[in-house]
């Protein structure tokens, strides 16, 4: 077979593959277009219909009780989904269907109901009865409780149709399309390989005596070359990517750390400038005052560290490690969190003598806040007890709350960098970064960091400072 034949067939299989691919992509998209287009409209009918029950709860003509109840959700089923092509369905807290426009009973249990539930709007692909359903649940919030819910069954019918009709379309252009670059490849490879008949018109002069045209057959000739130079360029390259791919991971790493610390002293100046706007005596506001002022100071600091490592290129943390009194420490950072801590009703039991141990006062802070702050946000805990030990050589601070626990399955990732957890959950509230922090920052301090927990019995951080004296 010629070089010709090959690089046509391997033009040919290529465009195969390409055209096969867009139509998974194309075929892809638009179902997901439509499907988002649907979830929306049915979003938008939502909004009008919960008005509508609104209005007819405000009018006192049933209470909110009776709108989730089997004597008048069937008739305000049908009557939102009249002049509509889905079904409507309302569901109560028990998660049964208490009224259907549809007399069909399809589709009556799924866990879409229970995602709603609990606050989310929650939609399902499903299939029935000879075709598919797009399953549409959000729940009815009233005075800030979820009382039920609404449910909408769209018939996708129409949308597959509307599929098939664009494969059928799409198939009949790629097979034109198809044809038409065959021939340009062909062309094309009959060009390329034009330059290469001279050269084996060159070797069978060659073969018969002809030395006038000197050819190297090695790898020394412009082919042997041209293949030396793509294959160093190629190297090169590989090798200045992975440098680059390597720095520029650093430098996320480092960014990622520094601006999810950045968040401590914003929390602290808003939670103080929300307690001041409830106090009255001068004093009180002054410290408040106080404390709003040092944590803008201490975010100016963290500004400044970041534009200065930005201008000298070095993503290392600084420590400074320094005789400190430990207790004071902690002392200091509960009364930043002191606004948080009340606003989650939180009691907090404190069992705090001073230890004076070697550390870097401003890292150790950004470590405390790690460490209270997810006990607050995370463990749903009603009390927070807080103990300073000397123990072993160290100071040992025991934060110990009574929340839900941490699974042993989560415990193995907690301490993991971000890059190496796989199902790190991000959340408004969360980015799964100030853990790792923790522990790089109390390594680097010469501590350590020890967690300790069951699901339901709450959780127990060790954190251990070396002493004065052993430096």
């Amino acid at each position: 077979m010629g070089l010709r034949n090959k690089m046509f067939i391997q033009h040919a299989v290529t465009i195969v593959m390409l055209l096969t691919a867009m139509f998974f992509i194309v075929n892809y998209t638009l179902n997901q277009s439509m499907i988002k287009r649907d979830t929306q409209t049915l979003s938008q009918y939502f909004g009008l219909h919960r008005i509508e029950a609104l209005k007819i709860v405000s009018d006192q003509k049933i209470n909110i009780e009776q709108l989730f109840s089997g004597k008048y959700a069937p008739f305000i089923a049908s009557h939102l989904a009249s002049n509509s092509n889905f079904q409507v369905q309302l569901f109560a807290l028990d998660e049964t269907i208490v009224g259907s426009s549809s007399d069909k009973e399809n589709l009556l249990k799924r866990n879409d109901i229970q995602k709603a539930l609990t606050g989310n709007a929650a939609t399902v692909i499903t299939a029935g009865e000879g075709t598919q359903y797009l399953i549409y649940s959000v729940p009815f919030w009233y005075e800030g409780e979820i009382v039920g819910g609404f449910r909408y069954l769209l018939d996708l019918h129409e949308n597959l149709q509307t599929l098939n009709q664009m494969r059928t379309w799409f198939i009949a252009v790629a097979v034109g399309c198809l044809f038409f670059s065959l021939m340009v490849s062909y062309s094309f490879s009959s060009l390329l390989v034009r330059p290469l008949h001279a050269l084996q018109q060159a070797l069978k002069l060659v073969s018969i005596g002809d030395f006038s045209r000197k050819i190297q057959a090695s790898s020394q000739d412009e082919v042997g070359e041209l293949a030396k130079d793509f294959n160093h360029m190629s190297d090169a390259l590989q090798h200045h990517i992975k440098m680059l791919k390597y720095e520029q991971g650093k430098q996320k790493a480092f960014y990622d750390n520094i601006t999810h610390e950045l968040k401590t002293p914003l929390t602290s100046i808003i939670g103080f400038s929300d307690l001041m706007e409830r106090m009255n005596k001068k004093d009180d506001i002054q410290e408040c005052n106080s404390y709003i002022r040092k944590e803008s100071t201490r975010l100016l600091n963290m500004v400044e560290d970041l534009l200065q490592t930005s201008l000298i290129g070095d993503e290392a943390w600084r420590i400074k490690l320094e005789c400190t009194d430990l207790g004071a420490v902690i002392m200091d950072s509960l009364r930043i969190l002191e606004p948080t801590l009340q606003k989650s009703a939180i009691v907090t039991t404190l069992k705090i003598s001073s230890c004076e141990v070697n550390l870097d006062p401003k890292r150790t802070q950004q470590v405390l806040f790690n460490v209270i702050d997810n006990a607050i946000k995370h463990s749903e805990c009603t009390n927070l007890y807080i103990e300073l030990t000397e123990h072993e050589g160290f100071g040992l601070v025991r934060i110990i709350d009574n929340g839900r626990g941490i699974s042993q399955q989560l415990q193995s990732i907690l301490f993991l960098p971000s890059a190496e957890k796989q199902d790190r959950i991000i959340s408004n509230e969360s980015h799964g970064l100030g853990l790792p922090l923790c522990k790089q920052f109390m390594e680097l301090q010469g501590g350590s960091i020890v967690i300790t927990s069951s699901e339901k019995k709450g959780a127990e951080i060790q954190l251990r400072f070396p002493l004065t004296q052993q430096m």
